[in-house]
């Protein structure tokens, strides 16, 4: 763990619980702070259905203010079809890279549920594993090679990792993929048959957990059975 990266996170998010009003915390910190505890998660994402920008100058003034330093805007994503992302870094004393902080505009979770939680405004548990399951399945349709319509999304361990905790503790993921549109349980099923096991055991080895015992091969094998459990399900 980057103990300067997570001094400046807790400051942050102590102003972001003053200022806040309609973004929440969502993304990987707000897993590992919140509710799983399993790993080290470096970056802020604040996420909003409306999207405000005004909010966001404002957290960013405040941010400026208490931090008393200039917080820079390394880019910003405007689309009509995706989402709406600014993002940007706060330099870190004593640590080798700089806080980034994304506002992302939310087109994945239509009625969010926000809780406060030590007074910070974060998403539920389930609007998390939604964002993660949207993650990892993708939610654009794509065609591919032989003509069939499915869902590509990002290959990044931290998602897979992230489902694979949230599916041990908070339900499991065939129950939750349950309650998701056709679309995301194609998406998931799509992703098992062509993920490479080898690269996702490599990149696993590159994520900051705290359980020191735990075993890529036994998280392959859990989500392998929870995706076969679900295509059982469909099918019979």
């Amino acid at each position: 763990m980057d103990l300067k990266l997570r001094e400046a996170q807790k400051l942050v998010l102590k102003i972001f619980s003053q200022e806040a009003e309609d973004f929440a915390l969502a993304g990987g910190t707000a897993l590992e702070l919140y509710y799983l505890r399993h790993r080290f998660s470096s970056d802020l994402d604040f996420f909003s259905r409306k999207y405000p920008v005004s909010e966001i100058d404002t957290l960013v003034e405040a941010f400026e203010k208490h931090l008393d330093q200039k917080i820079h805007l390394e880019s910003e994503f405007v689309s009509v079809n995706k989402a709406c992302v600014r993002f940007y870094a706060i330099p870190v004393k004593g640590s080798d890279r700089p806080l980034k902080i994304d506002f992302v505009e939310d087109v994945v979770c239509t009625r969010p549920v926000i809780r406060k939680i030590d007074g910070v405004r974060v998403y539920s548990a389930e609007d998390l594993y939604l964002h993660k399951i949207a993650a990892i399945s993708g939610t654009q349709v794509i065609t591919d090679e032989v003509g069939r319509q499915v869902s590509e999304g990002r290959k990044e361990a931290r998602d897979v990792f992230d489902v694979y905790m949230l599916s041990k503790k908070i339900q499991p993921l065939h129950i939750f993929l349950r309650s998701l549109s056709p679309r995301f349980q194609k998406g998931i099923v799509h992703w098992y048959r062509t993920f490479s096991r080898q690269e996702l055991k490599l990149a696993l080895m590159e994520l900051d957990i705290y359980d020191t015992e735990f075993n890529a091969r036994e998280l392959v094998i859990y989500l392998e059975n929870e995706v076969k459990q679900l295509a059982k399900e469909a099918i019979g």
